[in-house]
């Protein structure tokens, strides 16, 4: 009897320590993954329609995923490796908005925050998924709104409209939020009376002004605090959560998150009550920093200020797109890394790819550029989350994973054997088996300051000496002179690699190491306690030529060697495009030629051969800097007011965003080097959405004909074709959020091309109006010349959420062109010039 009793205590005391693993987790452990819960699985097809037009299989609709459907997939979850689930709110929401054709699917225009969206289940359907995912050690995230509702009241030139078309209700159904009428509910100040943001730089408009249409809370007052708190402690007490995401941060007074976490029956004084100790709060403020710049980390670190304690990670996310999508310069991701060190919660940011309000990794990359970002993310410190789909290998940002939903193709998406889950599958057990990576400390030791290349990083902590080496070239990229502050004869073992050997290495001289990178691979390692001789060698160089230097024509490079055969000259890293030189007497020569090069900071390295070639030494690096004049090309100007598309007939979207941001002016065109610099000049250039390139509501398509390149007529997903005469071999799009690059291969009426790169830097002069880009030469393969380039520029907007171009119908819409239809051409102003 004393057995069984024991036994029975043990059990329970088991069991306690499981439900305090479920409630006291560790966060800096966990892997999130991110589900839509109307696109993730469909599991009752009863709840999919209820009859007011709400539901479809586009974009805009209910499309029928459910919480039923998220039970059933749970262990698809858990068998990627994810260790946490984020969901979009699964309260009850505004069906239906006619004012902008669309629909609350996605979760966030609350009509009630303490009922489930019928759409989805019940309250006891949800409180079932969380049991269910915390059987399955899963942790459940909740994302919550605490600044607006949904869309149902608007000013109009001073004129409050009622949006009495909404489905299913014209109101919120919750106390106090229903008291939405003017005037007659002005004085009980539960929201903002204001019109929408036409200034998102102005502070008194971003925190008090309606974000798109949505019924801005007055979050000062006292009675919506406690409401909100209420509302979102419902969710700890009867479901049982682990956290809540947090949505537009930055639109809310920071006076507010203080009081809404920490104040009394705050969020965490409720978690506590209840036994989640470590309840988890991440912030969403999407703010960026530009490249060596930190304004971004700024805003974030205030937020922990205010209680938070941990944010998404939108610079680093904004700065992976641009080095791993976009091909700019890795140095800008040491910069990035480097100050992310400097805070004192690195590993308490949630870090991403994807999400749900931006184009996917892969519209406009290829799957090796985003497995190297991925493989970044889960060998970083961070929270890291994969976003729906991602797995899947979507290029649609809010896609269904189910048959019968948008963008599925027919099929349902839950394969464990596609390539990417089985390769996410794979990082998610190198960071579970390799703490480093979660509390690590990062020093970078390599990176290429003028466009894609090496990247290198070191992390360390108490018992773990770990490497990152990444190329994210497409071409080969040596390593040199790596300093990784080992002892010579020390053995570095790979862990994980991706398109390179899974090879030990062993350090040389100095410590340092030598490793060539094939083409937009990665290789991780860590350092053993095993020792193996070195290699040395009597050879040496001296070169005439300085670290710094700044070169301004072409130069002879020249030195002595001693011991030496011959040299081989390398310019950034490029091991496969180097030249050779013959050393006599000890001594060589090179004539170095800049006209092909860009601007900007280069790095030189001699590899110095003896009378073997097994013997052989690297130089140090050296980075010079090449300043070369503009030569003027091209100056062209554009009428104004012609941008009413080809027919003259189309008209912008009505929402007060849009002004005559794709009406070019003109255009002019200069070579620096092997570089161009585009600069177009638009009628009104705004930042009414915080764009990180720094201009909104218009996107450039930039299509260029190479005359000795045979390319394509057709544009791409615009019903038009080039020029008489002409066709394209590169195209350029560019918007406020995204510079990618294609070449014509495999493009056609519904498709870009092939992903190229490096896309260019972008500029952006909101005094003069101009868009500038600096296209590196790199991206045509450095033709010995321009001459006879063609450009044909085009200018329209993209949908970022929907990932597609606007859509053009007889009568504009809020967000939707005017005057014409779907299937007439979608340029709304075109200049076409060439280079003589």
């Amino acid at each position: 009897m004393r057995n069984v009793k024991f036994l029975i205590l043990l059990i329970l005391f088991m069991q306690s320590l499981l439900l305090f693993a479920v409630v006291s987790p560790k966060w800096e452990d966990q892997i999130i993954y991110f589900v839509m819960i109307d696109r993730f699985a469909n599991g009752d097809t009863t709840n999919d329609d209820f009859g007011f037009g709400e539901y479809g299989n586009d974009n805009a609709h209910y499309n029928g995923g459910d919480l039923a459907g998220l039970i059933e997939k749970l262990d698809y979850i858990k068998g990627l490796g994810a260790t946490a689930i984020w969901i979009t709110p699964p309260v009850a929401n505004q069906w239906w908005n006619p004012w902008v054709n669309y629909g609350g699917y996605h979760g966030y225009w609350a009509r009630n925050f303490k009922k489930v969206e019928e759409h989805f289940g019940d309250l006891e359907l949800y409180k079932k998924f969380v049991n269910e995912a915390h059987k399955r050690g899963l942790l459940v995230i909740q994302d919550i709104v605490a600044n607006h509702v949904g869309d149902y009241f608007k000013f109009v030139d001073g004129e409050f409209l009622l949006n009495v078309n909404s489905v299913p209700t014209s109101a919120p159904e919750q106390s106090p939020f229903f008291f939405n009428n003017y005037p007659e509910d002005k004085d009980k100040n539960i929201y903002h009376w204001t019109p929408d943001i036409r200034d998102f730089s102005d502070p008194d408009q971003k925190l008090n002004y309606q974000m798109s249409g949505l019924d801005d809370l007055n979050t000062e007052n006292p009675a919506i605090i406690e409401a909100l708190k209420d509302s979102y402690n419902f969710w700890i007490k009867e479901v049982g959560v682990d956290g809540f995401r947090i949505d537009t941060v930055i639109y809310v007074p920071h006076e507010f998150w203080k009081e809404f976490l920490s104040g009394n029956n705050g969020i965490y004084e409720i978690a506590k009550s209840v036994g989640k100790e470590n309840f988890i709060t991440f912030g969403e403020a999407w703010v960026r920093s530009d490249p060596f710049d930190d304004s971004g980390e700024q805003v974030i670190e205030s937020y922990f200020n205010d209680g938070m304690n941990a944010m998404l990670d939108f610079p680093l996310n904004i700065e992976i797109r641009r080095v791993f999508k976009e091909g700019k310069a890795t140095a800008n991701l040491r910069y990035r890394l480097e100050k992310r060190e400097e805070y004192n919660h690195p590993e308490r940011l949630v870090t991403f790819v994807d999400n749900h309000d931006m184009e996917r990794f892969l519209k406009g990359a290829g799957l090796a550029s985003l497995k190297q970002a991925l493989a970044f993310l889960f060998t970083v410190p961070g929270i890291p989350v994969i976003y729906y789909g991602t797995e899947q290998g979507f290029s649609e940002t809010r896609a269904a994973m189910f048959k019968e939903g948008y963008a599925s193709n027919g099929i349902d998406h839950y394969n464990t054997n596609f390539e990417l889950y089985k390769f996410i599958k794979e990082l998610t057990d190198l960071r579970k088996s390799y703490p480093i990576f979660r509390d690590g400390k990062i020093t970078v030791l390599k990176d290429n300051p003028n466009g894609p290349g090496i990247f290198a990083f070191k992390i360390e902590n108490p018992e773990t000496t770990a490497f990152v080496l990444l190329n994210t070239a497409d071409e080969r990229r040596i390593i040199t002179n790596l300093d990784t502050g080992l002892e010579p004869g020390m053995v570095i073992e790979p862990i994980y690699a991706y398109s390179i050997l899974k090879k030990k290495y062993t350090v040389g001289e100095a410590g340092k190491l030598n490793v060539t990178m094939n083409p937009r691979s990665f290789y991780v390692a860590v350092a053993t306690d095993q020792r193996k001789s070195y290699k040395t060698s009597t050879l040496e160089i001296y070169p005439e030529l300085k670290d710094g230097q700044k070169i301004s024509g072409n130069i002879l490079l020249k030195g002595i060697a001693v011991n030496a055969t011959s040299i081989k000259v390398i310019f950034d890293s490029r091991v496969d495009s180097s030249d050779t030189v013959a050393v006599v007497d000890g001594e060589w020569s090179y004539e170095w030629d800049i006209s092909k090069f860009d601007p900007g900071v280069h790095t030189v390295v001699f590899k110095v051969y003896g009378e073997k070639k097994t013997d052989y030494i690297y130089s140090e690096d050296y980075r010079v800097e090449i300043d070369i004049p503009e030569v003027a090309l091209v100056r062209e100007s554009d009428p104004e007011g012609d941008d009413k598309g080809p027919y003259g007939k189309y008209s912008y979207p009505t929402d007060i965003t849009f002004k005559n941001q794709m009406d070019l002016l003109g255009v002019t065109l200069k070579q620096v080097g092997g570089s161009l610099v585009l600069s177009m000049k638009i009628k009104d250039l705004t930042t009414s959405w915080s764009p990180q390139n720094g201009f909104d509501h218009v996107t450039f398509q930039i299509y260029i004909d190479d005359p000795n390149k045979k390319g394509s007529k057709i544009l791409p997903y615009q019903n038009a074709e080039m020029p008489e005469g002409t066709d394209w071999d590169y195209f350029i799009f560019a918007n406020g959020w995204s510079i990618v690059a294609y070449s014509s291969e495999g493009s056609g009426p519904q498709s870009f091309g092939k992903p190229i790169s490096p896309t260019p830097q972008v500029k952006t002069n909101s005094m003069t109006g101009e868009i500038t880009l600096i296209i590196s030469g790199e991206l045509f393969g450095r033709p010995d010349s321009y001459s006879g380039f063609k450009f044909y520029i085009t200018t329209w907007d993209f949908d970022g959420i929907e990932a597609k171009y606007r859509d053009l119908f007889p009568q504009p819409m809020s967000y939707h062109f005017g005057g014409g239809t779907k299937s007439d051409p979608y340029i709304m102003d075109d200049i076409f010039f060439a280079i003589w």
